[in-house]
């Protein structure tokens, strides 16, 4: 594993582990129950919630699989574990006030000596890796290279060397074209960092601005996708219920679905042309020929790598600025937490609903063969 991978996965649980407070909550939940005043099934029950919330964001985040790369000495600590757990001693209708408290207590203590540890041993890496980190002021704005990684969890894609071979091929193409489509300048050839495996992880190195405009569709598609989910997991039953049978709302509701579908691939191929506008106007020399048949086919390839249930990961730490000077929000961050809310609301899907996503997005090898000759 190469070392941007690894402290990526070390800031992921510095963010939701360390930054956000959990670490702190636990410790002062911890404190509190000591309290004698404290010690009721309601207030206890409060703090369990709370936990649960934030282990339910670790889990859908894949936070005890990235821990597992990077962690040698001690276990991660596994929020799934421990979700399981609270959900125990939370759903004993019969357990007293003391019952409730002693198990509580026990797994609190478990949990903060878990998370110390690992925290431990993160910091040792951290402080090791971080001398063979370039620096980020290293990277010049237009010859700058950034570090991507296309992460495959589907087996369709990563069942055999030829099938595998077809999607990175694919990749190869839609990231040339997009490249055309934001900057005259001939790409240079694309190269493979590196090939992890697990879920197959994929690092390729590629231009430093088209990597953070390529994370920009990516976050698009994945926010427009998450709303398709939650519309299809919770919204979409309720209100066709309330219609009761009333065949001309029930049609009108089929139809929003579908444009909500549809959308998930319009919204990515819309950014394209939005990045293609705004690049063109500052290199006039970028090609304009097949501009929206450029943009469809990587609206297409990126739709087809978010339905399977892939994810992309920028590793090359970025600053970015607004056009008045002022820090734009993370990209990397934001991905990660789209990333997480579409995994959840994945799960919360039937079946047949995955498998019409899989239909209407898979790309089809027909146009690999087109976009060959």
């Amino acid at each position: 594993m190469n070392i941007e991978s690894v402290l990526s996965k070390i800031r992921k649980f510095e963010d939701l582990v360390l930054d956000s407070g959990f670490k702190r909550d636990v410790d002062d939940y911890s404190q509190s129950i000591t309290q004698t005043q404290n010690q009721n099934l309601v207030f206890m029950k409060g703090l369990s919630e709370k936990l649960k919330k934030e282990l339910y964001k670790f889990e859908n985040n894949s936070l005890e699989s990235d821990l597992k790369s990077v962690l040698r000495k001690q276990t991660p600590f596994s929020p799934l574990q421990f979700l399981k757990e609270l959900e125990e001693i939370d759903n004993n209708k019969e357990v007293n006030a003391q019952e409730y408290f002693n198990a509580f207590n026990t797994i609190l203590n478990r949990l903060k000596k878990s998370i110390q540890l690992n925290e431990n041993e993160i910091i040792e890496v951290k402080t090791v890796f971080q001398k063979y980190v370039t620096p980020q002021d290293n990277f010049e704005s237009e010859e700058g290279q950034a570090l991507i990684s296309l992460i495959f969890s589907d087996l369709k894609s990563t069942k055999s060397l030829k099938e595998f071979s077809k999607v990175l091929n694919r990749w190869n193409g839609t990231l040339l074209i997009y490249h055309s489509l934001l900057k005259s300048k001939a790409p240079s050839e694309i190269s493979l960092y590196e090939v992890q495996n697990g879920s197959i992880d994929v690092i390729l190195n590629i231009d430093l601005d088209i990597a953070i405009e390529l994370a920009e569709v990516f976050k698009v598609g994945l926010k427009v996708y998450g709303a398709y989910l939650l519309y299809k997991s919770k919204t979409a039953k309720t209100i066709i219920a309330s219609y009761l049978g009333n065949e001309e709302l029930i049609e009108g509701e089929k139809k929003r679905e579908e444009l909500m579908l549809n959308n998930v691939y319009e919204s990515m191929k819309n950014k394209v042309l939005e990045q293609y506008e705004v690049r063109k106007t500052k290199d006039n020399k970028i090609l304009n020929e097949a501009i929206p048949k450029k943009a469809d086919h990587v609206a297409k390839v990126i739709a087809d790598h978010i339905v399977k249930g892939n994810e992309v990961r920028l590793l090359t730490e970025i600053a970015t600025q607004e056009d008045d000077g002022t820090e734009k929000n993370d990209i990397t961050k934001e991905i990660q937490i789209e990333s997480a809310n579409v995994r959840k609301l994945t799960n919360d899907i039937d079946e047949d609903d995955r498998k019409l996503l899989l239909e209407k997005y898979t790309f089809d090898e027909d146009e690999d063969e087109d976009e060959d000759e």
